[in-house]
């Protein structure tokens, strides 16, 4: 039998910035995973779980800067 070859393996198109940005590892919950991916996938076209996690995060800040005096609601604590 022949050796396998990934020369004939096609790779998948992956459109890239033209600049190169600061890498940002972040640790999430397997539910919050879960959110994103499900988020991702209705997006038209599906994008991947990076481009997904970018396009929220300009989109809350998108949200911030309309009213900048805006806080998040604080969670209440438990007695």
């Amino acid at each position: 039998m022949a050796k396998a070859s990934y020369d004939n393996i096609t790779r998948p198109v992956r459109k890239r910035s033209a600049v190169t940005g600061t890498l940002v590892g972040v640790r999430l919950q397997a539910g919050q995973i879960k959110a994103i991916d499900a988020w991702a996938a209705k997006q038209s076209p599906p994008v991947t779980r990076p481009e997904a996690i970018r396009g929220m995060i300009d989109a809350m800040l998108h949200i911030l800067a309309k009213d900048p005096g805006e806080k998040p609601a604080k969670k209440a604590r438990a007695r």
